[in-house]
C-alpha cells in the first residue's frame, strides 16, 4: 500500500508541475488554468480515493505513470519529468470500436518503437501485436495514441 500511495503522490506532483512551472501565459491565464487543473485534480483525487489501483507505475519502463480506467476505454500516461521529453502526457484510445465501424487508419503513422520519438499532437496507430514502448510490451488490442508537450 505504501508504494501505491507514493505512486499516487508522484502522479499528482507531476500534474501540478505542469501548471505551476513558468509558461508564456499571463498571470490571469495562469490563474484560470490553475483553477481548471485544480478542479480536474479534485475529480481525479476523488476517483483515486475510491479506486486507488487505477494509477499504475511504469516509471522503470518509460518514466511514466498510467491513469488506467480499463482496456475498453481511454487511459493516459504522465511523464515523471515533463521537461525532459515531448511526451508529457500520452493518450491511449481503444481503436476497436472505430475499426469495427469501418474506420481506416492507413494514413496514420505507426507508433514509434522507441520512447521520445512521438511528435506532439500527432495521432499514431498501434496495431494489435506491435510493441508499445510506453508499457514495455505487446498488446492484443489496437490503440490510437497521441502525445502532448505541455511544457
Amino acid at each position: 500500500m505504501t508504494t501505491q500511495l507514493q505512486s499516487t503522490f508522484l502522479f499528482f506532483a507531476v500534474i501540478l508541475s505542469m501548471v505551476i512551472l513558468p509558461s508564456s501565459l499571463s498571470a490571469d491565464e495562469k490563474k484560470d488554468q490553475a483553477a481548471l487543473v485544480g478542479a480536474e485534480l479534485s475529480t481525479i483525487a476523488n476517483h483515486l480515493s475510491l479506486r486507488p489501483r487505477t494509477v499504475l507505475d511504469f516509471t522503470k519502463t518509460s518514466g511514466q505513470y498510467c491513469y488506467f480506467m480499463g482496456w475498453d476505454s481511454h487511459h493516459t500516461h504522465y511523464a515523471i519529468d515533463p521537461s525532459s521529453t515531448q511526451e508529457d502526457t500520452i493518450d491511449f484510445v481503444d481503436a476497436r470500436p472505430l475499426l469495427k465501424a469501418g474506420v481506416k487508419f492507413d494514413g496514420l503513422s505507426r507508433l514509434p518503437q522507441k520512447l521520445g520519438k512521438m511528435m506532439p499532437n500527432q495521432w499514431y496507430f498501434l496495431p494489435a501485436g506491435e510493441f508499445d514502448p510506453h508499457h514495455g510490451t505487446k498488446w492484443d488490442l489496437t490503440f490510437l495514441v497521441r502525445a502532448s508537450d505541455i511544457l
